[in-house]
């Protein structure tokens, strides 16, 4: 038997959250498994809940259900969420879980540069 192999870890991406206005998020990097639980802290925010993605390089299933999540803590009519802004792969993966109209207002990477996402 030969020498024991080291473990390959993963390179996981980092995620920031950053309040630009009271209210108003900007996210950047990848929201997966390893780093979606950062959203957790915009569970706290009271009022509206306004998301800019456009800086978000990567989503998975768990970047998904963290944003349903967010969007449900606005029970009623004078809370808001919404997605201003994603970047293109992220409009791909809401567009494919059929939610992308749900959580913005069609303001994904084609609002920016005028093409839509295939």
């Amino acid at each position: 038997m030969g020498q024991p192999r080291d473990r390959i870890e993963p390179v996981l991406g980092p995620v920031a959250v950053i309040e630009r206005a009271p209210g108003r998020f900007s996210i950047t990097g990848e929201i997966d498994l390893a780093t979606a639980h950062h959203l957790d802290t915009l569970e706290t925010v009271h009022g509206p809940l306004l998301l800019d993605l456009h800086g978000v390089t990567f989503m998975d299933s768990t970047g998904i259900r963290a944003l349903l999540r967010l969007r449900q803590r606005c029970p009623h009519a004078h809370c808001t969420f919404q997605i201003e802004s994603c970047s293109l792969p992220v409009e791909r993966v809401l567009q494919i879980a059929g939610l992308y109209e749900l959580l913005t207002d069609g303001v994904g990477e084609q609002a920016a540069d005028g093409e839509s996402a295939p």
